[in-house]
């Protein structure tokens, strides 16, 4: 077993792992790594009782259940429980990507049939993985030939994606525990910053550069430059003065190059309401809910859920320094844990 601050303070360490360790150590809880080093897989003990938990597709968090957290990785699934519960949300459609297991479902939901269903609905469309994460392959898509492309790329990766209309806000993560909304960010929009040399595309493929190999998709060098053109007027060879912005559209992930644009400990009261209701619904004691405020004037009286994260990261903390939120809540997830137990 290795020292537990040399644990915590190794970066190539994931995030929550660090996290989990950085608490054990505060708590005088026992963390192994069980990964050789990597982290992805470690138990925590208070002596009697351990548990075994992890990082990437593992749900680090210790009180989510497994049909909670299940049922918040396929967004299909999150979207029926929520309109089952008549919260808010983003409509979408879902389509298979590969036929090889066509006969265990009903018709209308293979590759012909999204090529149909986009091809029918208001361009562009947003299109993302039904089971991705961190905003892989979630992208604003322009028309029927970047859609079958898309479609490629995506096939890759994933065996299923949804279909929704473009919508337009403010875009909130909430982080909630146990019934308390502990914390929001207000999600960046995601923009490219000239430097007075370099093109709009060569600023693209920086970024590119940075995302991949993380894990997350660059996003379509073609369909977003075709985006660029039709939202500001300007080709992918222009090039920006120094410290002259545009705004893209798409993702705002923070894994996926975005930034928080803002944070609050003290949650409005409908976007609160809302996270709660929305992790109820799921039965995550743990969530991270991405809610899309629309109303008109950005008043937060116009909400609709985006997403359910029933793994949520919370390294936006870590971005604004905010170590002791982060230490605050892994305190409380693991003493909360171990004290259930005794119960």
């Amino acid at each position: 077993m290795r020292d537990l601050a040399t644990i915590a303070s190794m970066t190539a360490y994931p995030a929550q792992t660090r996290y989990v360790a950085r608490a054990c150590q505060i708590l005088g809880l026992l963390f192994r790594d069980l990964d050789q080093g990597g982290g992805y897989l470690f138990s925590v003990s208070n002596g009697r009782d351990e548990f075994v938990s992890g990082s990437g597709a593992i749900c680090t968090w210790p009180l989510n259940s497994a049909p909670a957290f299940g049922i918040s990785r396929d967004k299909h699934h999150t979207n029926a429980v929520l309109a089952q519960a008549e919260l808010p949300i983003i409509p979408g459609q879902l389509f298979f990507l590969h036929p090889h297991m066509a006969k265990l479902r009903a018709p209308g939901r293979e590759r012909s049939d999204a090529l149909a269903a986009f091809a029918g609905m208001p361009h562009p469309v947003f299109c993302k993985p039904n089971q991705g994460s961190r905003g892989d392959f979630a992208e604003i898509v322009a028309d029927l030939p970047a859609f079958g492309d898309y479609i490629e790329r995506v096939a890759a990766r994933y065996d299923a994606i949804l279909l929704q209309p473009v919508l337009h806000g403010d875009e909130y993560r909430v982080f909630c525990l146990d019934g308390d909304a502990v914390f929001a960010t207000r999600k960046a929009d995601f923009a490219v910053t000239g430097d007075g040399a370099r093109s709009i595309e060569r600023l693209l493929r920086a970024h590119n550069e940075r995302v991949t190999g993380t894990g997350v998709s660059p996003p379509d060098m073609g369909n977003i430059l075709a985006t660029i053109q039709l939202r500001h007027g300007l080709r992918g060879d222009h090039v920006l003065a120094k410290g002259e912005e545009i705004v893209l559209p798409g993702r705002r992930n923070l894994s996926a190059g975005g930034d928080v644009a803002d944070f609050m400990t003290e949650i409005p009261t409908s976007l609160a309401a809302l996270t709660l209701d929305a992790a109820k619904a799921i039965g995550l004691r743990v969530a991270g809910i991405d809610i899309f405020d629309i109303s008109p004037g950005r008043n937060l009286s116009e909400l609709v859920i985006i997403e359910v994260n029933g793994n949520p990261g919370i390294q936006s903390l870590e971005t604004i320094g905010r170590d002791d939120l982060i230490d605050r809540i892994w305190q409380t997830v693991l003493t909360r844990y171990f004290d259930e137990l005794r119960a």
